[in-house]
């Protein structure tokens, strides 16, 4: 018979709970940190969206996309009313994101925005960084569509050009660099 002096748990029994959690803890925390990748890259997907159905009512309104260096002038000083996301009336010029928060940075990805005549545009979002905000870049057109890439580089003809069609997203991923 024990006494009460002897109850508790035992150095091998302490090391099993502490061996489980240790494992479930290995298993579990990439697969949270892939949710907050796949959050931001859908984030990024949902932004892209707003933006081109923002530039396609500029576009209706004025017959021309903004100009790159006009583009908080025209989304959201100059007409009335707003045109653009509220959380974009900042430069789309792809700077990054800490510490300078106010341009171009939302959830973890960067925008560039670039329109050299006013008849066509790119819209280019790429990870703050890659493998951490997303491991994914998104690239849209005037076109509509939302095409993608893996990386951060951006190939001569991604931005402000044409993006191949195979690199749609439901298409083969290809490399932006």
């Amino acid at each position: 018979m024990r006494r009460n002096s002897e109850r508790g748990f035992t150095l091998v029994e302490i090391m099993i709970v502490v061996a489980i959690i240790a494992l479930l803890a290995a298993i579990a925390i990439p697969n949270v940190l892939r949710g907050r990748t796949t959050a931001n890259e859908s984030a990024a997907i949902g932004n892209l969206r707003a933006l081109v159905s923002s530039l396609e009512m500029h576009r209706s309104v004025n017959n021309i996309y903004p100009l790159s260096a006009a583009w908080v002038a025209d989304m959201y000083t100059t007409p009335n009313p707003d045109f653009g996301p509220p959380s974009f009336n900042h430069a789309m010029d792809g700077t990054a994101c800490p510490p300078v928060a106010t341009r171009s940075c939302t959830q973890g990805y960067r925008y560039d925005y670039v329109s050299v005549t006013g008849n066509t545009y790119t819209l280019l979002a790429t990870p703050d960084a890659l493998g951490t905000t997303g491991t994914r870049s998104f690239v849209a057109t005037e076109s509509g569509l939302i095409r993608h890439c893996s990386g951060t580089g951006v190939a001569a003809n991604m931005l402000g050009g044409t993006p191949p069609a195979a690199t749609t997203i439901d298409a083969t991923v290809q490399d932006c660099t």
